[in-house]
């Protein structure tokens, strides 16, 4: 074994990046050491996550560091931690030869990055799964890294690269630019991103650094066997069409162009359809089918554990997945959705409500209509209806 792996957030905590980072392990297929946060209280548990990497975890670390997504303190503290771990393992042996992290959270880049002060030999693979310095409005993400240590121990080694460190003090500006002048291998979902990304670099030759070691690489799709691990009880009404949508719901992401079109189509269209909305925010979204009347159509149930969710996947007709809305924000959509890979395997038809220019706009989608667009909607949906 000589491969570590930093994920903040990894399985059995339910998070879309710790699901990525677990088929990141599963895909690679190599026996591998985690160092994790402790998220108790902040994220809840699915043990069948752990079957996505299953025996390829051979050591797993939860350090008990504060649990903050941003905050500059509770990075340091995280990296702090993690060093010390990973470089007692390290010692008993064998030695690393490789570092992955994956940010979604950032924290995940500073241990990586700290690491390498000491053992500069490692090969480090980093994960962006989106932007950290931009949120999906567009505006920039910030908290303050206040000057100190660690902030000056990384700007001596982004110096030592050959690379000026950032002159500002926003912390997720600092984690993108000090793995993009260490990291050996960047790996982006889509090429949007990478594009949106580099036009935040002022540094001409540190962006030419990242083009040359970027990899753009999609999230995994499930190995087919997940698909089966479970059977849930969930009966499906025989003789109709049945459509999932599985996943919380985001102000860019929402059911309500789906609600609308189905709301329009003429009622004997739609008695050839269900719509089943698995998510944590059932509460609003009853509200929403109450007022459309369309109850008899549109059944609601809890957010799944992930086996769970991947064996009603396989189940359904189709599969709904929709781009986030950003609306002009950017020159092109720069969020490649996750479910997205996780439909890609389950052998049901996928139905992509895309955004113009996106990336899930160029995936082998089978049905697609434009977000925000219910005549479009409704017509996927009498498509789907007469099979």
């Amino acid at each position: 074994m000589s491969d570590l792996v930093v994920a903040y957030c990894f399985p059995p905590y339910v998070d879309p990046s710790a699901i990525v980072a677990a088929k990141r392990v599963r895909e690679r297929g190599r026996p591998v050491d985690v160092i994790q946060n402790a998220m108790d209280g902040f994220r809840p548990v699915d043990p069948g996550l752990e079957s996505i990497a299953g025996d390829l975890v051979v050591r797993r670390a939860e350090l008990t560091s504060t649990t903050h997504f941003a905050s500059w303190s509770s990075m340091s503290q995280f990296s702090q931690l993690g060093v010390q771990q990973a470089l007692a393992w390290d010692r008993a042996g064998p030695r690393y030869e490789r570092v992955y992290s994956r940010a979604q959270f950032a924290a995940s880049h500073v241990l990586a990055a700290r690491l390498l002060l000491s053992r500069p030999d490692l090969h480090w693979t980093a994960e962006f799964s989106d932007p950290l310095s931009r949120q999906v409005d567009g505006s920039v993400r910030r908290s303050k890294a206040p000057d100190g240590a660690l902030r000056r121990r990384l700007a001596a080694r982004v110096r030592k690269a050959g690379f000026r460190p950032p002159e500002d003090d926003n912390a997720f500006t600092w984690v993108e630019q000090v793995s993009y002048a260490l990291a050996d291998e960047l790996v982006f979902t889509n090429a949007h991103q990478l594009d949106l990304m580099m036009a935040d670099v002022e540094d001409p030759e540190l962006v030419a650094r990242v083009r040359e070691v970027a990899v753009i690489s999609p999230h995994p799709v499930p190995p087919a066997e997940l698909y089966s691990m479970r059977d849930p009880e969930y009966p499906l009404e025989p003789g109709v069409r049945h459509i999932g949508y599985f996943g919380r719901f985001y102000a860019t992401r929402g059911m309500h162009t789906v609600l609308d079109a189905l709301a329009a189509l003429p009622i004997q269209v739609r008695e050839n359809l269900r719509l089943h909305v698995f998510s944590g925010e059932a509460a609003d979204l009853d509200d929403d089918i109450a007022a459309r009347g369309l109850e008899r159509w549109v059944r609601t149930g809890p957010y799944l554990g992930y086996l769970d969710f991947l064996a009603l996947a396989a189940r359904m007709d189709v599969l709904l997945v929709n781009d986030a809305v950003t609306d002009g924000t950017f020159a092109q959509n720069p969020y490649l959705p996750s479910k997205w890979s996780d439909y890609a395997g389950s052998g049901s038809r996928v139905w992509g409500l895309v955004e113009a220019g996106s990336t899930l706009e160029g995936v082998p989608l089978d049905l697609r209509s434009p977000v925000e667009h219910a005549t479009a909607a409704a017509r996927v949906l009498a498509s789907i209806a007469r099979g």
